[in-house]
């Protein structure tokens, strides 16, 4: 996709702004497709005679096998980014903390 040209024009404070917009936009996206797709996943499941409960067992070996402990930050704009504060800081809250974020902004709890 190129870049429009009236984006080109933009300060770096207003593309800061800009992005952040987008990655919440992103964050909402995310949680409104992954809904669909859950629903749609329930209703084919229910409609082939299982419970919701066996079709959600059958996703176990889907998960990750290893545990990095508690969750105490999360990324808002892709869910899957989290850290535990422990060890060293992953790129993804890097890059937050350089824009002039806190880690106080992603926690979980």
């Amino acid at each position: 996709m190129a870049i429009p040209s009236d984006v080109k024009k933009l300060s770096y404070a207003e593309l800061q702004k800009m992005i952040e917009d987008v990655q919440q936009q992103i964050a909402v996206k995310r949680v409104e497709e992954i809904k669909v797709l859950a629903d749609a996943y329930a209703k084919k499941t229910i409609a082939a005679g299982f419970t919701v409960r066996e079709a959600i067992d059958a996703l176990k070996p889907y998960l990750p096998k290893k545990t990095t402990g508690v969750v105490k930050y999360r990324d808002p704009a892709n869910l899957e980014n989290t850290w535990s504060g422990k060890g060293r800081t992953p790129r993804w809250l890097q890059a937050y903390l350089e824009a002039g974020k806190t880690k106080e902004a992603f926690l979980v709890w």
